[in-house]
C-alpha cells in the first residue's frame, strides 16, 4: 500500500500531506459540494424550527446513520458483481469499485460518480422523508449523512496514502488493508469497525487445530 507518496511511478516522489491529499484524490469537489449542501440543509432546518439545538442533535444522529449506510453500500452494492446480463445493466447505475480493488494505490477516478450518486440519494431522501417527518428533521439528518460521506471519502483516501499516527486510526487502516489484501468479503467498514463486529463480518485469522504440532 502506498503510504505518503504519489502513486505515479513516472513522477518524482512527493510526500502526501493531509492537505495535499484533498487535491490528489479529487476530494476538493466532494468537500465543497457536501459541506455546501449540508450547510444549506442546516440553515433551512434552523430557520424552520427557529433554533440550532435540535438540528445539530439530529445532524449528529445522521452522521452515525451514515456509518451504517457506508457499511451496507460497501458490502451489498459496491461488491455486487452479477453475472446475468439484465443485472449487469442495473449494476452500471451504481458506482464502480472493482478498479479500486485491482489498483488500490492508484488515485481514484470514480469520485465524482460516487458524489453524484450520494447527492442524488440525499435529495431523494429529503423529499421522501419530508412526506412522513418534519422537514427540519429530514434536512438535519441528511446534512449529517452528507458530512459522514465526506469523512468516509477522506479517511478512505488517507488509509491508502497517509501514514496514520493515532492508535485508533491505525487500527482502522489495518482493518481496511485486510479487506484489500487478504479477504474482500470481510471488513467492509472504513470509518468504523462497529458494524462489522455487529454483523459478524470482521476478519478472523485462521487458527491451527488444537492438536496440531
Amino acid at each position: 500500500m502506498n503510504q505518503g507518496t504519489t502513486s505515479d511511478p513516472g513522477a518524482t516522489p512527493q510526500r502526501v500531506t493531509p492537505i495535499s491529499l484533498i487535491f490528489q484524490e479529487g476530494l476538493l469537489s466532494i468537500a465543497l459540494t457536501t459541506c455546501g449542501l449540508a450547510a444549506v440543509y442546516l440553515a433551512v432546518a434552523s430557520l424552520v424550527l427557529g433554533g440550532f439545538g435540535q438540528p445539530v442533535a439530529i445532524f449528529l444522529f445522521g452522521y452515525f446513520i451514515w456509518t451504517l449506510i457506508e457499511y451496507l453500500l460497501h458490502r451489498f452494492v459496491l461488491h455486487w458483481e452479477p453475472q446475468e446480463q439484465p443485472w449487469q445493466s442495473v449494476r452500471k447505475c451504481f458506482p464502480k469499485h472493482r478498479g479500486h480493488h485491482n489498483s488500490p494505490a492508484k488515485p481514484r477516478s470514480d469520485g465524482i460518480g460516487m458524489l453524484k450518486f450520494v447527492v442524488g440519494l440525499s435529495l431523494a431522501s429529503v423529499g421522501l422523508l419530508s412526506i412522513a417527518l418534519p422537514v427540519w428533521l429530514s434536512l438535519s439528518a441528511n446534512a449529517g449523512i452528507l458530512v459522514g460521506y465526506l469523512s468516509y471519502e477522506y479517511f478512505h483516501s488517507a488509509c491508502h496514502f497517509l501514514p496514520l499516527r493515532f492508535k485508533y486510526f491505525n487500527m482502522l487502516k489495518r482493518h481496511h488493508a485486510i479487506h484489500h489484501h487478504r479477504d474482500e468479503t470481510v471488513n467492509f467498514g472504513v470509518t468504523t469497525m462497529f458494524w462489522d463486529k455487529l454483523f459478524g463480518t470482521t476478519w478472523q485469522p485462521a487458527r491451527a487445530p488444537a492438536n496440531a504440532r
